[in-house]
Order: structure tokens, then C-alpha cells, then sequence
């Protein structure tokens, strides 16, 4: 039995498991420690430490400038951020009408290499940028989110249990069909057809697939190829485009399995598709304890967030939240996991993630780029209104802060 309820409230610089990890620069310790201490996510515990004017103290208060002039604010990557930016753009458009969002659904790759380019304001990825400041770039979470893994198996309604040792072996090709001896153990008295497993991966340049890979790489130490927003897969796989085409193949694909970002749960509900418990890291070394398979929910993602954010180093937000979250590439190790649960946070969900944006802090036009910290500012300040509409999570204090001090020190004009 699975813990937790069914209420869901590509470039060369980024992570690879040979890459380093190098904080960015900026807010003092001591204002760091200070916020670093508010772990908690609102409603659960102390929640968030805003002034009454909405922002951290000792970050950007700069408001929208009453300009008549006209801009439109391009943003291109994640097909798991899109949906939030779809959300968070007409309604920051409906407070200054002089302003609009263009967001574009590109995968994580582009949306890296564009904002590399300055082809965009804003680049979305969900992995963060790893060596962001050689191109003058910052990375900017703005929520949390996480990972689920789908499946099409006609009689199975409920939901399996599958660890990150089992879906690593099923996408290197170890396990191939649904009644492996592994699977069935997680799953007792579940009948699971003899039929082959057909997994589909993302074809573009994915964070999800950064997710997806950092957690088989920690999980399981018969894992080749690292991990990143590309990956070298078996060949015969099935490959699709974008969250949207993994939903739309995965529903064709009988006995397929997919990894799919948390934002389209309801595109994936609405195609009759079901998704796992996943096993914390106990759960890979032994896949037979159902105690250890969590759903995820609110309370599951925020207790993977909180354990994960216990390991920030002030000033930076380049953190892995998989398995309950290390802290750069340096700390990701092959087959030994993140961060077990505690006493304090005993069920989190091991497949979470921060979402990012990435702004230069170089811009060529310095008005414009007011917009574009404007925009973000509102988004951290104001995104606790919408998130659970994509079914994400608003950020912890402690990254409000960081954020707010990173975006107080882009050169911008009023």
C-alpha cells in the first residue's frame, strides 16, 4: 500500500554527471542565513516572511513603470513551465496592460540555448543552468514542481508501485516486461500482463528528462550514460515531443510507460492514463517494503522540497530536489541516492524539482529588461495565487529571497 492520497493540489553547461557546481554571487551571509532558516512552504508551518509590501526585506521594490509604451516579454523552453507562464502572463498583463508574455513550449533545451543567444528574455527550464554566469546569465526558480510516471496497462487501474532501481533497469533495457519478478514483488496481488514494456522518452532537449535520468543515476549503479536534459537511449525506443507529445503516445502505446511533467495531470487523467507511487531511496535496495512508495501530493512534494533545501548554500538556488536533494552535480552519485527520509519528513516524494527561468544580466535594453525583473518579482510574490492550478508548489522563503536579491542587482532603467 502506498502512502499519501491521489489529490495532486540541453546545452553544454548544463548538469551532466561529470560537471561542477559553483555558487553565484551576491547576497551577504548574513541576510542568507537569516532567510535560509524559513524552510518551511506555506501551509505548512511558518510559511512565507513577506512585508506588507510584498517583498523580502533588503530585496528589489521597484514597481511597473506607468509607461504607455508597449512590450511584449518572450519566453520559450520547459513544456512543464509552460502552462504556469500561460497562467501567470494575461494576469500580469490584467495589472499593466502595457505589458504582455509571449511564452513558447520548446523544451528545456531551447529554452537554455535561447536565452544563451539572447533570442529571449526569458529562457524556462527545469534544469538549472549550471555555469549560468559565463553567459551572463541568472538562474531564477520560480516554483516547485515535480514528476510523475505513467503507464498504459488495460486492467491495471490502481497504482503501481515502481522504485528508481526498476525504472532505470526497465529504460537501459535490464527489465522488458510487466511481470518481471521485481516489479511483481512491489505489487503484490496485482496481476501484471507477461507483455513487453514499450518505454517512451522525450525526444527533445528535456528537463524532464534531467528529472527522469538524475533519478535513475542515483538509484540504481548499473546506470550508463549519466544524466542531463539529452540522453543516449537504446535504440527501438519510443521517443516524443515535448510533455504534451508524451501524453498523446503514451495513450496509443499500449504497455507503455512514460515520464511526464506534474503540470499535465489533468491532459494525462483526461487520457485514461495512470501513474506510480515511487520508492524513496530504502525502496531501491528493497523493493518488497510498500511503506516506502509515496503518491505524490502537497504534503509529499513539499516534505522532498524541505528535505532538499536543508543543503542550500547561501547565495545559490542550483540545487537538485531528486530523492530529497543534494546539492550540485559534485554531490550526485551514482547508485546512492539523495537524502534519506527523516523523522520530520518521512514520506517525500523523491521525483521534485524547481523550476527556472533564466534573465541576462547583461541586457542591451535596459528599460525592457525592468519589465522582465518586474515580471518575475510580481511571479515570486504573486505565483502562490496559481500554482495549484498546474498543480505546482509555491517556493520556500529562503529561494524568494535569493531570487529577489539576484533580480535587485540586474542593471535596469525606469
Amino acid at each position: 500500500m502506498s502512502s499519501g492520497n491521489d489529490d495532486l493540489t540541453g546545452s553544454k553547461d548544463t548538469i551532466t554527471g561529470s560537471s561542477r557546481h559553483k555558487k553565484a554571487a551576491g547576497v551577504s551571509m548574513a541576510l542568507a542565513i537569516g532567510i535560509a532558516v524559513i524552510l518551511l512552504l506555506v501551509g505548512f508551518g511558518a510559511g512565507y516572511a513577506l512585508t506588507s509590501q510584498g517583498v523580502l526585506p533588503g530585496s528589489s521594490s521597484k514597481s511597473t513603470s506607468s509607461s504607455t509604451e508597449s512590450y511584449t516579454l518572450t519566453e520559450t523552453g520547459s513544456s512543464l513551465i509552460y502552462p504556469y507562464m500561460e497562467l501567470l502572463g494575461p494576469n500580469f498583463t490584467k495589472l499593466y496592460p502595457n505589458i504582455k508574455i509571449s511564452p513558447a513550449s520548446t523544451g528545456s533545451g531551447t529554452g537554455i540555448s535561447s536565452a544563451e543567444q539572447g533570442l529571449v528574455d526569458i529562457g524556462g527550464t527545469d534544469a538549472y543552468l549550471l555555469n549560468a554566469s559565463n553567459y551572463n546569465l541568472i538562474n531564477v526558480p520560480i516554483a516547485i514542481s515535480a514528476q510523475l510516471v505513467y503507464y498504459n496497462l488495460p486492467g491495471v487501474n490502481q497504482h503501481l508501485n515502481l522504485n528508481g532501481s526498476v525504472l532505470a533497469m526497465i529504460y537501459q533495457g535490464a527489465i522488458t516486461t510487466w511481470n518481471n519478478p521485481l516489479i511483481q514483488a512491489a505489487n503484490p496481488g496485482v496481476t501484471l500482463p507477461s507483455q513487453t514494456i514499450i518505454p517512451i522518452h522525450r525526444s527533445d532537449g528535456s528537463g524532464d528528462t534531467f528529472m527522469f535520468t538524475s533519478m535513475c543515476y542515483m538509484s540504481w549503479n548499473g546506470w550508463t550514460g549519466g544524466y542531463g536534459t539529452s540522453h543516449t537511449w537504446p535504440s527501438g525506443q519510443t521517443g516524443a515531443n515535448g510533455n504534451s507529445g508524451m501524453v498523446t503516445t503514451l495513450q496509443k502505446t499500449t504497455y507503455g510507460i512514460a515520464y511526464i511533467g506534474i503540470s499535465y495531470e489533468s491532459e494525462a487523467s483526461a487520457a485514461g492514463l495512470q501513474y506510480a507511487a515511487l520508492g524513496d531511496q530504502a525502496a531501491n535496495v528493497n523493493g518488497t517494503n510498500p511503506s516506502n512508495y509515496i503518491l505524490p501530493t502537497t504534503a509529499s512534494i513539499s516534505q522532498d522540497a524541505n528535505l532538499a533545501l536543508q543543503n542550500l548554500q547561501p547565495p545559490s538556488v542550483a540545487i537538485s530536489l531528486i530523492l530529497g536533494g543534494v546539492v550540485g552535480a559534485t554531490n550526485l552519485k551514482l547508485g546512492q541516492g539523495g537524502t534519506m527520509p527523516s523523522s520530520q519528513y518521512p514520506t517525500p516524494y523523491p521525483d521534485t524539482n524547481l523550476e527556472y527561468t533564466l534573465i541576462t544580466t547583461n541586457p542591451k535594453d535596459t528599460v525592457k529588461e525592468k519589465f522582465v525583473v518586474d515580471f518575475l518579482e510580481w511571479s515570486l510574490t504573486n505565483g502562490g495565487s496559481y500554482v495549484a492550478q498546474v498543480h505546482f508548489l509555491p517556493l520556500t522563503a529562503a529561494v524568494i529571497g535569493y531570487d529577489m536579491q539576484a533580480l535587485a542587482a540586474v542593471p535596469v532603467s525606469a
